[in-house]
């Protein structure tokens, strides 16, 4: 999940509406955003607030934005409002602008201040029972989004593009212990946030949603030449999908399981690294869309179209990587995802679920 942003920027690009004399369209980071008319300039301060972030009905009903808000159930079973996305005259609009406050400055994270949270869908029920968490065996990190951080890769910038698959998170790998004085391969599976307890019965993992990669042969073995090349942990980071996951199931009649990333000690494989390794182990990876020099617009063109692993839908986006591991000090590991429009205006966003 990416973390919520509430900031005060700045306005850019406002220009006219196609279809509409009293609407403008602007730009605020990598989104796009509807206005009156004669409401805003170029370069006006503003706080965005990002889709998906819960208002309080009072700091809703202070704002006068009551009626721009999504009435949602969360993960808690609570009625909230939610800032939303909309269309408005074929033009798509993401996010909430109001004017700056006077003492706010350029770059202030407000969210306190408006009370604002992020939202998280309905809890889905998940398989299998949960462990304690185990610290070498770390969940995946914490994906942002490409629009709402578009400084962060640089244009030509070498990059990987590949499908964000519309399932659920899914960790398999292991941890070297010490057992009666012998290094000992301790196998581990969990979902984005738990430790998942391996099931009792062999003839069980191959029905359980996170245990389920371990059926694969090629995984056990990825798996097992890293603990002996002397690596202490490895984890296999990827997306279980297919009937029942999701409201996507590319036509799966079972569940299936494909790879995205990989930890091995304490670092991530750059891609070349990470794909030649599921490659000779036959491990099946996420679709590569484009590897390329960087381009905001190239990435949201891609974001949308025919998904690449199978089945009738449409892609649900894109994950955009360098080619080669690096961090940046605003985000840490940088790894972004770019939703595609398609996917957000369609039904399937509207039956999301939390997979804890």
């Amino acid at each position: 999940m990416s973390t919520i942003r509430v900031t005060v920027t700045r306005i850019e690009d406002v220009r006219p509406h196609p279809n509409a004399d009293a609407l403008e369209l602007a730009t605020v980071g990598g989104w796009q955003v509807i206005i009156k008319k004669d409401t805003y300039r170029d370069g006006d301060a503003i706080v965005y607030f990002e889709q998906g972030v819960i208002l309080p009905r009072e700091t809703a009903e202070s704002l006068g934005v009551v009626n721009y808000l999504a009435n949602r159930t969360d993960m808690n079973g609570e009625k909230v409002l939610v800032i939303h996305r909309v269309r408005l005259r074929g033009e798509p609009s993401f996010g909430l602008v109001i004017a700056a406050e006077p003492g706010m400055n350029v770059g202030d994270d407000v969210a306190e201040h408006y009370s604002a949270r992020k939202y998280f869908p309905p809890v889905r029920t998940t398989a299998g029972d949960s462990l304690g968490s185990h610290p070498h065996f770390p969940s995946y990190t914490e994906i942002e989004n490409l629009r709402s951080y578009p400084g962060i890769l640089a244009d030509d910038e070498e990059v990987i593009v590949t499908e964000k698959i519309h399932g659920t998170n899914c960790r398999v790998g292991f941890v070297a212990e010490s057992v009666d004085g012998q290094r000992t391969l301790v196998r581990m599976a969990g979902s984005k946030g738990l430790r998942r307890k391996e099931p009792a019965e062999p003839d069980l993992v191959a029905t359980n949603t996170y245990w389920f990669p371990f059926t694969l042969p090629g995984v056990e073995t990825l798996l097992r030449e890293l603990f002996e090349q002397g690596h202490n942990r490895a984890v296999l980071y990827g997306e279980v999908f297919g009937q029942g996951i999701q409201s996507y199931a590319y036509s799966q009649p079972g569940i299936a399981f494909r790879a995205f990333d990989l930890l091995r000690g304490s670092s991530f494989a750059d891609y070349d690294e990470f794909l030649e390794l599921c490659q000779r182990h036959a491990v099946p990876t996420v679709p590569l869309v484009e590897r390329g020099p960087f381009s905001l617009a190239q990435v949201k063109r891609l974001s949308d179209g025919d998904s690449l692993v199978g089945g009738k839908h449409g892609r649900e986006g894109v994950v955009v990587k360098p080619t080669h591991e690096r961090t940046h000090p605003e985000i840490g590991r940088v790894i972004l995802k770019y939703i595609g429009d398609q996917y957000l205006f369609g039904k399937a966003a509207e039956q999301d679920t939390t997979d804890i």
